[in-house]
Order: C-alpha cells, then structure tokens, then sequence
C-alpha cells in the first residue's frame, strides 16, 4: 500500500495560521506522507473526514502524568480531548533519581501524593520502582506503552532529595560538591532524552505545595544558587529549557517581583528558554496578568528568553472533604483535612473545633486557596434526602434561610452527607476580553492543564475542547486557524519539538478530527474513571464531537474510545523560541 491512513476530504487546519483549505491527507510509517487529491492512491484504512476539522493534535506542556502512564497509557483526561504529546516531570515533581530503598520510594510517593494529590494507593500498586538513575526511568518510560507521546523535565524535588537529602535540603544549601554531583546527574539525564529541568518556588508561607508533614517540598525553600547552578548546564550544552513555578494569583505582588528577578537571573545564566507559570485570569480585574505581561515584554527588551504558560480554561473545582481538597494551604483546613475519615466526621460534629475555626477563618484566605465555603455551591447530597432543596444553592444562601454561621452549615451539611456532599465554587462569568489579552501576547503558551493531579477535585485535560467551544466558536475572538496555531505550533516551537505541530509533509502524524459545531462538554459536573489500580477513581471530562485522534499516524480514539493502539513515543525538546510580535503595551495603546 502506499499509505497506511489517509484522511480523505477534510477541512485543514495546518497550524501554522494559513487559511483552512480542503485536502487528503496520506500518511505512511507514522509520518505525513502528502497532502493534497488523494482519491486514486491505495491505503490500508481510509477516514471520511468530510464535514470535520482536520488539525494537529494539541500539545500539553504542563502535566502530572508521571505515575498514571503506569495505568493509563492514553493520559484519558488529555487523550480524549485531541491532546497527542504531553510533558511531565513538571513543577520539579517526579519519581528520578531515586535510590533503591523502600523509604525513599515511600517519601517520592508522599510528595506526589500531597502537592498533587495522586492516590498513594493507586501508585503503591501500580510502580514498579525498576529504576534509580534518570536514564533508567527514562527507560522505563519507554518500555511502558502509551497512547500518547511523552516527554519530561529533570525535576528538582527528587534531585535535592536524592544529592543533599529531603529534609536536609530545606535546612541548608548544597555543597560544592553537591552541586557539582546535580550539574552531573542532569548532563547524564539529558545525553538519555530529558529536556531540561523543573521547580516551583513558591516558599514556605501560603503555599500549597507541601510535603507529607505539611512542610514546605524542598525545590521551594531552596537557595537561588541551586537553580543557578543547573543553568550553567543548559549554557554549556546549548540545548533544553527551564519551566518554573514561581507565583500563582493572589501572591503578594513584593514576593512576585523577587522571583521574577530570580527568573530573569536565570535566563541570563542559562541562555535558554525560561518557561514562567504561570499567568492565570482573576475575575475581579486584570490587575495580575497584565503585570506579568508587562514583565514578559521588559524580558523581551532585554534579551531574555522568558515565556509564560497561562491556565486557559473555565475550570472549576469540584470537592467532597472524604478526600482531598484543594483547602490543605489553610492551616485550621490542613488540621480537619489530615485527621483520616473517622476523625474528619468527627470533627465536623465537634463544636469545639467549629469554635476554634470560626476563630481564624477569612474568607479571602480561603478564597484564595480554593474559594471560600461562603462561595461554594452546594451540588450533590448523597444520602440526605432532606438536604435536596438546597442543591444549587451557596453555602452563604444556605446559611442565611437557616440563620446560621457559614461554618456550622457547612459542616451541618457535611456530616449530614457522612462526607460525600459534594461541593463547587459558584459560576463566575470569565471575561473573555482577559483571555483574548493573554493568548494576543507573543510570549505567552496556552495550557496549564495539570493533567494527571488533583484527581478527586479537578480534571484539566480538557483545555483544548473549552478554548474551542468558547473562545473560538462562541465568542469568537480567535479563528480556528489561530487556535490551533496556540495549541500545537507554538507550544511544540517554544519547547522544541520540531517534527510536532503542524500539519506538513515529512512532519510527524499527530491529527485529531472533530466535528466544530458538535464540539461540547458537560460543564456543571465532572464524570468519574472507576478503573484506577485498586478499584480507585478519578474526576473525568468526557467530549463530545472529537471523532479521532491520530498518534504517530495510528488511531488511538475513536469518538472518545480508545483502540488499543500504543504508538506513544518518549520526545525530547531541545529548547526554542517563539518569534517577536507587538508587546502588550502596544497592544494595550491601541
């Protein structure tokens, strides 16, 4: 045959931001092979595309996937919505280098767990600790099949705990000879595929990363010069990049400023791109993401190469205390959230724990944190009936019919539900015109998903779905074509897979089709995966409208049920650049 697939009929949408056009499109030994008439060539399988949006598959470079590849080879939460690569090793989380002793696989484990809320459970089933170094994870990487291409970061929280130790890490800066071990280790992870290297440094105070004694992890509390060191790395080999957590929303803009520097310290030292996280869209105002806009352009007037990733979607979060929440930043909530199930049912009956909350509880604090339990919209009472007429209903809205505190009708509810109410923020109409303003910026990366974490309270993979639906097809201030160029192209230039993201002969074959008009998704409730190791599940967004997504030239989903194929490869970014265009602030002028 001359080609293994062709796609036959299709609207193209190429990535590269060219107006969409109608072709075929052949593709033989996982690669586009032609595009253009294809009717009298001969193929093993041909896919009536007519009517369908032909593009190339969405790349994800901010994901959590590191432990579910071992139980999930499709990364379904990103697979099913048109995602085709995906990076991890993210945030400096990870499971290598790791010595072979049962305490540190425990403690990696428990860090995973407790930042990113992946199941200790499930990951206690399903790794199999084969490895030590980088290279042999990276082996095991590729020994796993996947549905989905992979490529990941060295990451510094297994790094400072495998070189000066977990604990010791948060005490104190390396040593000389420490630092040259960690120089060492991530040459040798980078000769064996990885792509650079990752952290957070969020500090010690009001972070939600924490370890499993509620300390900060070590990446961030540690001294610049750890992050510095690595740099010189990445000057030295000319290759890779950095990607860094260093603020969320509602940071305190004087901390903000000093990483920010720290950041552009490190673009100097490493000569390489430095991807910033991340730019995120508060409701009140523009205040935040217009201040690292403006950052992002001052980089750019100076020579560095510093980008930022922004959270792209309308997402929400959806929680039930039994498990974890996205509360555990708060003090007075990491108590109630660390006492086990019997103990928070307790708890949540004790009056005299709901005294000694009411006595430090701010709403701010936890509306910073997760949204306030005034903010929270009561969904689901499993078990309590008598509670039916307040579904939908705010906590705040709930309080005030029954002349209540917040606090005890939160709690009234809970333990009426024995810990299964379920509970999500209220709708807050996003302003589209701040979206369009990030995305408009050259040097900001669509994405932000966090795929694979926070598995019983949020589910991000499904960025690609909502960019299109809202602010393509809805609100219409991007094309498709410049949708799908935000998607794939940019991202795939800036991290540096040059094979990936457009839609070209001789280019890797990674394509989703979808039907535009059809394109949907349950926004009001996440779905659940019941088949994690162990009998576990997960929050789930299942779309409606993508037909197939293509891997490496074969199908791995087909109307959003996955095939049994396994083309997945282990990519590696080498690092690149995104091309100059007007800054926000002319942008803003106009």
């Amino acid at each position: 045959m001359e080609f293994d697939l062709i796609i036959q009929g299709g609207t193209v949408v190429d990535g590269s931001g060219a107006p969409r056009f109608t072709a075929d499109i052949g593709i033989a030994n996982g690669r586009i092979g032609k595009i253009g008439n294809l009717s009298r060539a001969a193929a093993a399988k041909r896919i009536d595309a007519a009517g369908l949006i032909v593009a190339p598959g969405s790349i994800d470079i901010h994901s959590h996937y590191d432990a579910q590849l071992a139980w999930d080879p499709y990364c379904r939460s990103s697979g099913w919505h048109g995602v085709t690569s995906s990076v991890v090793g993210i945030c400096g989380f990870g499971f290598a280098p790791c010595k072979r002793t049962d305490e540190a696989h425990e403690r990696y484990m428990r860090m995973m767990e407790n930042t990113e809320q992946v199941p200790y459970a499930v990951m206690k089933k399903a790794l199999p600790w084969s490895w030590e170094t980088f290279p042999e994870w990276l082996d095991y990487l590729r020994s796993l099949p996947k549905g989905i291409n992979i490529a990941t970061y060295l990451p510094m929280n297994p790094l400072l705990s495998y070189v000066v130790g977990a604990d010791e890490a948060k005490r104190r800066p390396a040593t000389a000879a420490e630092r040259k071990q960690m120089r060492d280790i991530l040459h040798e992870a980078m000769d064996a595929g990885a792509s650079g290297f990752s952290f957070s440094h969020l500090g010690a105070e009001g972070n939600s990363h924490v370890d499993y004694d509620f300390t900060a992890m070590p990446a961030d509390v540690m001294a610049f010069e750890e992050a510095y060191n690595l740099a010189d790395v990445l000057r030295e080999r000319g290759e890779g990049s950095v990607q860094a957590l260093i603020e969320i929303q509602g940071m305190d803009l004087s901390k903000s400023v000093k990483e920010r520097e720290f950041l552009e310290e490190l673009a100097r030292r490493a000569e390489r791109p430095i991807i910033h996280n991340m730019t995120s869209v508060d409701p009140a105002g523009p205040v935040f993401h217009r201040s690292v806009m403006r950052w992002l352009d001052d980089c750019a007037a100076k020579g560095l190469q510093v980008y930022s990733q922004a959270f792209s979607i309308r997402t929400w979060i959806q929680m039930r205390v039994a498990e974890y929440n996205a509360w555990d930043s708060v003090p007075i909530f990491r108590e109630y959230s660390s006492a086990g199930l019997d103990g928070k049912l307790r708890l949540a009956k004790d009056p005299d724990f709901r005294r000694r909350m009411k006595e430090v509880y701010n709403e701010e604090e936890m509306g910073w944190a997760a949204g306030s339990l005034e903010d929270m919209r009561l969904i689901a009472v499993p078990g309590a009936p008598q509670l039916e007429r307040n579904v939908g209903k705010t906590v705040r809205a709930i309080a005030a019919e029954s002349g209540q505190t917040v606090i005890d009708t939160f709690f009234d509810i809970v333990a009426a539900t024995n810990l299964e109410a379920e509970f999500r923020p209220k709708s807050n109409d996003p302003n589209p015109d701040y979206y369009e303003e990030i995305f408009r910026h050259p040097r900001m990366v669509i994405g932000a998903s966090d795929g694979g974490a926070h598995t019983k309270f949020f589910c991000g993979g499904y960025f690609p779905t909502d960019f299109l639906t809202w602010l393509v097809r809805d609100e219409k201030r991007f094309t498709i074509e410049e949708a799908h160029h935000m998607l794939a192209a940019k991202p795939a230039r800036l991290f540096g897979l040059s094979d990936r993201g457009l839609l070209q002969e001789g280019k890797a074959a990674d394509i989703v089709i979808y039907d535009f008009e059809k394109l949907s998704f349950d926004h009001e409730k996440y779905g659940r995966l019941v088949d994690l190791p162990g009998g576990d599940w997960a929050r789930a967004v299942i779309p409606r409208g993508i037909r197939f997504t293509i891997v490496n030239g074969e199908i791995t989903h087909e109307d959003s049920v996955t095939t049994g194929a396994h083309p997945g490869k282990v990519l590696r970014g080498v690092g690149g650049s995104l091309p100059a265009a007007r800054p926000f602030t002319e942008m803003a002028a106009e």
